[in-house]
């Protein structure tokens, strides 16, 4: 069993692979279909392949955290008895009742974790306090990467208790669309706006994600330069109106925030670009 927050459409496929391999038998729970203002994304409900359920809850801001209260976490977890539960974080009040209904029924309880060392949010002591706690608790970790895995093992944990799993995309999906673009590119970049170089971000317009960083490089490029290639940021965030008021002031140059986009437009926004450009100070 997989516990995770919301229905992303870029698990969809490592799950539909996950439950078509012999011997696993996967059952999902999200514990909402979507962020209502952080996550734009479609729920592509019809391309999933696994079983899976949403629980009933609402979600809230509180004191800078967002809060999600849940219900039918502990029927779910007895209806589908599982041999081993894997929860994708530690910051919701379910990952914590799923550990300790794991406990009591003595099932591995697996920590699927995407932080790291250098991540921006954390160094908070009472956060840290109840980091380690949770930690100490399971009784295997998932991480995507080099980054993930140190940080897990500095928590004292041995090598052989961490499995490496990459994050992963829908390469055909992907791949497929962006020739198609690239055919077409006249024509696209006239209906998408685009200029006719670009770098391209993609993320949400946060301060965490090093836009700034991003924003100040690109104004410190030589005016030639800055004149023949422009900086397209795809998304959305709390920080737009002031990426938009740092970016007026960049001349010559071109910045443009395209807003979101959804996941059928992103490979014209790729094939098209110079580069990808992620400054991120957070990320796996």
């Amino acid at each position: 069993m997989v516990i995770t927050e919301v229905i992303a459409p870029y698990r969809i496929p490592v799950f539909n692979s996950l439950s078509a391999l012999e011997g696993v038998d996967l059952h999902v729970i999200f514990l909402a279909e979507t962020h209502p203002t952080l996550r734009q994304w479609l729920v592509y409900k019809d391309e999933i392949q696994f079983s899976f359920e949403v629980l009933r809850s609402f979600r809230r801001g509180l004191v800078g955290y967002d809060v999600i209260i849940h219900r039918g976490l502990r029927s779910a977890l007895l209806s589908s008895r599982p041999d081993v539960v894997i929860c994708g974080g530690y910051s919701y009040a379910a990952s914590w009742e799923a550990m300790v209904w794991s406990k009591m029924h003595r099932i591995p309880f697996v920590l699927w974790c995407e932080s790291n060392a250098e991540d921006k949010r954390g160094n908070r002591v009472f956060v840290e306090l109840l980091k380690r706690m949770f930690l100490a608790g399971c009784s295997g970790y998932i991480v995507p990467g080099r980054a993930s895995f140190k940080y897990i093992k500095g928590f004292g944990v041995p090598d052989g208790l961490i499995t490496t799993a990459p994050n992963a995309v829908d390469i055909r999906l992907f791949s497929s669309k962006a020739v198609e673009a690239k055919k077409e590119e006249r024509a696209i970049r006239r209906k998408l706006g685009l200029p006719s170089r670009y770098f391209i971000y993609v993320g949400r317009l946060v301060t965490e994600k090093g836009l700034f960083d991003l924003l100040e490089a690109y104004g410190g490029l030589e005016e030639r330069l800055k004149a023949d290639v422009g900086a397209v940021f795809v998304g959305d965030g709390r920080e737009k109106s002031e990426l938009l008021k740092q970016a007026a002031s960049i001349h010559p140059g071109n910045v443009q925030c395209v807003g979101f986009v959804q996941r059928e437009e992103m490979p014209s926004y790729y094939a098209l670009a110079e580069a990808l450009v992620f400054p991120t100070l957070t990320d796996p």
